[in-house]
C-alpha cells in the first residue's frame, strides 16, 4: 500500500528539514516544502498531497490559519498544525479551520507519527461521512415529496427543493427557523389555519391522520397534501429530531374530481346525467313542498334524430347532440337544470315557477332555439324537438310520477305532429 504524500508548510528552514527527516524515517513521502500559504496553494495543485503539516506563523501575506481555511474550503485536505503559539486567541482562531491535530514545537518523532495516523484516520472517516451525506442529500434532493428535517427543538436543519416550493421559502432561508414558522396548514373541512407543532408530533408518535382535507399554505398558493412525520431517536431512545414528508396530492384530487364529474355528468355533452338530475329534483321537490310553489319537468326528444345518424353518420349525430345541449343551457335560467337522459332525450327541471305559463315560455324558447339551423362540419342541419310538461303538484307529488307523466305528455306532443309542447294536464283532461 502506498504511503501517504505529505506537504510541509513551515517558514523556519531548520524545523522544516527536521520534519522532513522524521517523516522520511517514518516511511512517509514528502512531496514538497514551502514557507508561505501562497506557495502551498500552488504545490497542492501540482503535487497532490494527502496531508499537510502547517505552521500557524508563516511568511507572506496570509498566516497558516487563513491558508488552512482556503485549503479546507477548496480541497478538503487534512491539516495538522505545528506551532509554538499556545495562547487562547490563536487556539480559538485555529479551531475554526477544523484541523485534525495540533503538535507543539519542538516536535518529537513519536508524537508526529501518532498525530499523522490519527489525522489520516479521522479524515478517512470524515470523507466517508461526507460521501454518505452527499449521497443522502442527492436522494432527498431528487425525491418527489417535500422533505423537512428538524432537530430536537423543532428547528429546521434541511429542506429539499420540493419542500421549498410547497412552503414558499427560498433556499437556505428556511433553515435554522422553527418548523412552526415554515409549515402553515389549513383544515379544509373545519376551515381554519394552524401551524405544525413538533411537540404534539413527538407526543402522539407522528402527525394526526384524522385530517383528510389538509392543505399547505404558501404566499403564492394553497396545495392539498398528505403529511407523514417520523421521529429521530438518539442512542438513549430520546427524540432527537423529526423527518417530515409533504406529499402533494393535487393530481390525485384532480383525478378524483374528474371521476366524480364523470359519475354525475354525461360524457358526451357534459350535461348532468340521471344521477345528478334526480338528486337536484329531490332537493327541488323538498323545497317546493316546504314553500308551496310550483315546479315543472320538461321531457324533450329530438324529432327524427335517427335520420341524422343514418344520413350523416353517428359522429355528426354526436356533434349535433353536443350543440343541442349547449343551446338548451343558453335557453334556460341559471337556477334551472338541463340533463341528458340518453340517446336524443333531454330533461329540464324548472325548480321554481309562478304559473304554468312560465313553463310555456321556456318551452317556446326551446322550440325556437332548436329549430334554428345547426352547422356541423360545414353541413347545415335542421331538426326540431317535441316537449312534454308535467307540473308539481298538479301532475304528480313525487319524482317518479312527474317523470312518467312528463314522458306521457311528450308522446302526446309527438302524436300532435312534433315540434310542439304538450302539458300532461291537457292529456288527462282530454281522456276524461
Amino acid at each position: 500500500m502506498e504511503k501517504p504524500r505529505i506537504l510541509i508548510v513551515e517558514d523556519e528552514g531548520l524545523v522544516a528539514r527536521d520534519l522532513e527527516s522524521m517523516l522520511r524515517n517514518l516511511g512517509y513521502r514528502v512531496v514538497g516544502i514551502c514557507s508561505t500559504g501562497e506557495e502551498a496553494f500552488n504545490l497542492i495543485k501540482t503535487r497532490r498531497p494527502d496531508l499537510i503539516i502547517m505552521d500557524i506563523v508563516l511568511q507572506g501575506k496570509i498566516d497558516g490559519i487563513k491558508a488552512a481555511q482556503e485549503i479546507r474550503r477548496h480541497h478538503h485536505l487534512p491539516i495538522i498544525f505545528v506551532t509554538a503559539h499556545t495562547d487562547e486567541a490563536t487556539f480559538q482562531r485555529a479551531k475554526i479551520t477544523n484541523p485534525l491535530a495540533f503538535i507543539h514545537k519542538p516536535v518529537e518523532q513519536k508524537e508526529l507519527l501518532i498525530a499523522i495516523e490519527m489525522a489520516l484516520y479521522k479524515h478517512q472517516i470524515e470523507m466517508k461521512l461526507r460521501e454518505k451525506e452527499e449521497w443522502l442529500s442527492a436522494i432527498l434532493e431528487g425525491i418527489a415529496d417535500g422533505v423537512i428535517v428538524t432537530d430536537a427543538h423543532g428547528v429546521v436543519t434541511f429542506m429539499n427543493p420540493v419542500a421549498l416550493a410547497l412552503t414558499g421559502w427560498k433556499p437556505q432561508s428556511g433553515v435554522s427557523r422553527r418548523v412552526e414558522d415554515i409549515i402553515l396548514l389549513y383544515d379544509g373541512d373545519k376551515e381554519f389555519s394552524f401551524s405544525l407543532s413538533p411537540q404534539e408530533i413527538i407526543e402522539h408518535g407522528g402527525f394526526p391522520k384524522n385530517i383528510p382535507n389538509l392543505w399547505i399554505i404558501s404566499p403564492q398558493k394553497k396545495t392539498p397534501i398528505e403529511i407523514k412525520a417520523s421521529i429521530i431517536h438518539d442512542e438513549n431512545g430520546a427524540a432527537a429530531g423529526l423527518v417530515i414528508l409533504l406529499h402533494d396530492i393535487t393530481e390525485r384530487r384532480q383525478h378524483e374530481e374528474q371521476l366524480r364529474l364523470l359519475a354525475i355528468h354525461d360524457p358526451l355533452t357534459q350535461l348532468p346525467n340521471r344521477i345528478l338530475f334526480f338528486d337536484r329534483l329531490n332537493l327541488a321537490l323538498s323545497q317546493a313542498r316546504r314553500h308551496g310553489h310550483l315546479l315543472a319537468i320538461l321531457m324533450l326528444d329530438l324529432d327524427n334524430f335517427k335520420k341524422i345518424n343514418d344520413t350523416y353518420g353517428h359522429s355528426v349525430g354526436d356533434l349535433l347532440l353536443k350543440e343541442v345541449g349547449h343551446r338548451l343551457q343558453v335557453a334556460i335560467r341559471s337556477s334551472d337544470t338541463v340533463a341528458r337522459f340518453g340517446g336524443d332525450e333531454f330533461v329540464l327541471l324548472l325548480p321554481e315557477i309562478q304559473t304554468p305559463s312560465d313553463a310555456s315560455q321556456i318551452a317556446k324558447r326551446i322550440l325556437e332555439v332548436i329549430s334554428s339551423p345547426f352547422e356541423i362540419n360545414g353541413l347545415p342541419i335542421f331538426i326540431t324537438v317535441s316537449i312534454g310538461i308535467a307540473l308539481f303538484p298538479e301532475d304528480g307529488n313525487d319524482r317518479d310520477s312527474l317523470i312518467t307523466n312528463a314522458d306521457l305528455a311528450l308522446y302526446a306532443a309527438k302524436d300532435k305532429g312534433r315540434n310542439c309542447f304538450f302539458f300532461y294536464s291537457s292529456l288527462s283532461k282530454s281522456s276524461k
